[in-house]
């Protein structure tokens, strides 16, 4: 609920509401990245070198758990009247490195759970699936919250017409009772792997070790392309609706909501299909698949709000492909590093990966809000057909090209699953697998 609204309206609010240049949040938000070539290594590898007894991931979720919560309200709900670039880039910043105390050390537990091929493939769908509730819920409450307002709750509405505040505002609040609740569920139920016959290699032969690891280069690639692709439609989002379909601050959640719709139809339909094929071709040709229907946008004539709706639908049943199967291949490129470094390092593996994440949310916005503004696109003017062309063009063009070249990072993908089976047959002999004590539930 916390990273919705980040991706999607963060940009126009700044922008509309508050006259924040569009060039200016992508400069922001580029530089708020920077921090993480320091803090996300740091994490992972306090993390994996955290004693077992302390919960070497749970430690660190717990003290990320304030620092997400109250970031996320000054970012969204802030805390003053005029925030501007410098408060915007201390905000998004502590976010950001909430999230990474939160989520680098989540994703290495996820992947340390299972060791099977495809048995890990069915947990990281899980989260997906989980995370998708969490997205329907964030757009489901503030129309709610919509609904109320029109309905005698005057209150509850915004003051000035179209403005997000109120549904930002909600969405903050609601992500912090959720981290409240969520948080500590997880550290009392959840069991965490312990690993006992690992040793600790030092810091320059491991950064060896991960630099000849193709497999992880390949995927590392791969996602950050697609990554920077589907964060380059959020980011321009509320922008085509709004100028190129004509729809207005109440229809945007609902064009949101038909492709969440479809994400959770195709979450468990993927999940069930998985164990059938090697991840990699799975994943490519679902991205190839994706990138193709998303390509009709460009038939589309100013209004076509409908018909964009219907096309929401059909590329949300085939994007989770993406989510459940990238990081179920992480986890299989963590066995690899295990074997070849004597250590269990899964927390600094994601920590690379949760990096190259929030360097392609933030490349995204450096790429395509100058160019869209560059090629004649202005949120804040009457714009006429020519600039109307650009945001479309720029909304369906920027996207696609990234996506078909993370395809191509993954096509050869070198560890399928008969390699992995080897990987695990040897890792067995060395006796570097993980103790993992039963859930308490």
């Amino acid at each position: 609920m916390g990273g919705l609204p980040l991706g999607l309206y963060l940009t126009p609010y700044y922008a509309s509401e508050l006259g924040v240049s569009l060039t200016v949040i992508g400069i922001v938000l580029m530089l708020t990245r920077i921090t993480d070539v320091v803090t996300d290594p740091l994490i992972g590898t306090l993390s994996d070198r955290t004693s077992a007894r302390l919960g070497r991931r749970g430690l660190w979720i717990a003290i990320g758990l304030p620092i997400m919560a109250i970031s996320t309200v000054a970012v969204f709900d802030p805390f003053i009247e005029a925030p501007g670039y410098v408060y915007l880039f201390f905000g998004v910043a502590a976010l950001y490195f909430g999230w990474t105390l939160i989520g680098i050390p989540l994703a290495a537990w996820v992947a340390e759970i299972s060791e099977d091929y495809h048995e890990r493939s069915r947990i990281t769908g899980a989260r997906t699936w989980g995370g998708i509730v969490g997205s329907i819920l964030a757009i489901v409450l503030p129309l709610a919250l919509a609904w109320l307002a029109n309905f005698g709750f005057a209150s509850l509405g915004p003051e000035k017409a179209g403005s997000l505040q109120p549904m930002l505002k909600i969405l903050a609040w609601l992500t912090v009772v959720t981290l409240c609740v969520s948080i500590p569920m997880l550290l009392f139920f959840v069991p965490q792997p312990r690993f006992v016959h690992t040793q600790k290699v030092d810091l320059r032969r491991g950064l060896k070790i991960i630099i000849r690891n193709k497999a992880f280069f390949r995927l590392l690639m791969s996602n950050v392309m697609g990554a920077i692709g589907w964060n380059s439609i959020n980011t321009l989002f509320i922008f085509f609706v709004t100028f190129y379909l004509l729809a207005d601050a109440t229809q945007w959640p609902i064009i949101v909501l038909t492709y969440l719709v479809g994400q959770f139809i195709g979450t468990p339909v993927i999940m069930s299909v998985a164990h059938h094929f090697n991840k990699h071709r799975m994943m490519a040709t679902c991205s190839i698949v994706s990138a193709s229907i998303f390509s009709l946008v460009l038939l589309f004539e100013p209004g076509d709000y409908y018909w964009y709706m219907l096309l929401n639908l059909f590329t949300g049943l085939l994007a989770p492909a993406n989510a459940i199967l990238a990081p179920s291949m992480a986890a299989d490129v963590i066995d690899q590093d295990t074997l070849e470094s004597g250590e269990q390092r899964g927390a600094l593996f994601m920590s690379l990966w949760g990096m190259a994440d929030k360097f392609a949310l933030a490349a995204s916005a450096a790429i395509a809000l100058p160019m869209v503004q560059f090629f004649g696109f202005d949120p804040q003017a009457v714009n006429d057909p020519a600039g109307l062309k650009a945001l479309q063009y720029s909304y369906c063009g920027v996207p696609c090209f990234f996506f078909f070249i993370s395809v191509a990072f993954i096509w050869n993908y070198p560890l399928s699953r008969e390699k992995h089976g080897e990987l695990r047959r040897a890792l067995a002999d060395r006796d570097l697998v993980a103790d993992i004590p039963d859930a308490r539930i």
